[in-house]
């Protein structure tokens, strides 16, 4: 089972993934873990979930890219349960992980495509493997002026990985503010 919760900055994501990976809790939970930790804010922001997931039976896998490498670590995957957090920080680690994405839109060449299906082929195939998977997810405004280049990009690739993963949900939670 997919579910697929979406939200804006600070809206209650991560809580209520957690929430429901507890209630849904036979078999092992995995945390997997997407952010980068590069400067002092995303370090606290990592600290900050670590203390909200302590002792509700979380085993973490911190894995940036790729994570379809991730299942030779999950023991039992058919009756494991994951929580990727999230789908947000895994769409920018795959944009910058190889400079040719960003080299590339905009080019005529449509790699958009290209980059959405190996993110959502990815996540599908934890999901095929696992028992639940649920996913964090964020979504930002397409038409913010103010974004630069590389912002306008990592939107719309988010927004169409998102789209795709709405398809693929079994459930889908939106705590988007209106």
């Amino acid at each position: 089972m997919i579910t697929l919760i979406i939200g804006t900055n600070n809206s209650g994501k991560s809580e209520l993934a957690e929430k429901l990976a507890v209630q849904r809790g036979t078999g092992r939970k995995y945390y997997l873990a997407t952010m980068q930790l590069c400067d002092d804010a995303s370090r606290a922001r990592a600290e900050k979930h670590r203390r909200m997931r302590a002792g509700k039976g979380f085993l973490t896998i911190e894995k940036e890219c790729r994570i379809r490498e991730v299942l030779s670590s999950i023991e039992d995957a058919e009756k494991a349960l994951v929580l990727l957090e999230c789908v947000s920080n895994l769409v920018g680690n795959e944009l910058h992980s190889d400079p040719k994405w960003l080299r590339s839109f905009g080019s005529g060449e449509a790699p958009e495509d290209t980059f959405t299906e190996m993110i959502v082929s990815d996540i599908k195939a934890v999901a095929d493997r696992v028992r639940d998977l649920i996913l964090v997810t964020n979504e930002y405004d397409k038409d913010d002026a103010g974004y630069d280049r590389q912002t306008r990009i990592y939107v719309e690739l988010l927004s169409r990985v998102n789209e795709r993963l709405r398809d693929a949900a079994d459930e889908v939670i939106d705590l988007r503010k209106d």
